[in-house]
């Protein structure tokens, strides 16, 4: 019979000061017990553990649900290591809302705080937030707004964008096109852009920075 491993036993290991869950092949963990275990910094290991304490028994049952009591164990457990300040500046730094969903995350759009990007050309006016990383995967994606301004920009890497609101012109390599709302487009790695929009225009971008060795 196969153990079952809930938010409430990583609970209990976070009141006994332990930081590592020892699991095997005939454990299963529950979705909010990863949730709890990675909140809580509780490193996840399969196999036996150093020494050969007592089997856990396994909960009767379990709902899925993180409690309030497992939000403080887990905070607690990160003042008392002296992780906190460093686990709420990384969540503020962040910029966004976001929640781990299945191995990926989901990000809240309406979360989203847009930070000044760097056009090289004085008076022009843009702002960014990307929103999934390098620490997400491969491909990059987040927000990217333009208002009443002109510049240039050099792209390194290949990138697509969907054009969500407003309206702008667009010069790759030297060829123009104009775009409205609900036009996708893409940039290719090496590419010289001009980004013209008279009035407001806010876009969604995904883009895929070169591997490198």
């Amino acid at each position: 019979m196969k153990k079952v491993i809930c938010a409430k036993d990583v609970e209990t290991l976070i009141e006994q000061g332990k930081s590592t869950l020892y699991i095997d092949a005939n454990t299963i963990l529950t979705p909010s017990a990863k949730d709890a275990a990675k909140l809580a910094e509780i490193e996840i290991v399969e196999g036996a553990p150093p020494q050969a304490p007592c089997a856990a028994p396994a909960a009767p049952s379990c709902d899925g649900a993180i409690s309030s009591d497992l939000i403080y164990a887990a905070l607690k457990a990160l003042y008392e290591r002296g992780m906190l300040d460093e686990f709420l500046k990384d969540i503020v730094s962040k910029g966004y809302v976001s929640q781990a969903v299945g191995g990926g995350k989901i990000v809240r759009g309406n979360s989203v705080k847009m930070e000044p990007f760097e056009t090289g050309t004085p008076g022009a006016t843009a702002c960014s937030q990307e929103v999934i990383g390098k620490n997400d995967g491969q491909i990059h994606s987040g927000f990217f707004e333009i208002d009443q301004s002109r510049f240039e920009q050099d792209f390194a890497c290949e990138a697509n964008f969907h054009l969500l609101e407003g309206a702008l012109n667009i010069t790759i390599n030297g060829q123009t096109v104009s775009a409205e709302a609900g036009d996708v487009f893409c940039v290719p790695a090496g590419a010289k852009v001009i980004w013209e929009a008279t009035n407001y225009a806010r876009l969604f971008y995904s883009r895929f920075p070169q591997s490198k060795g």
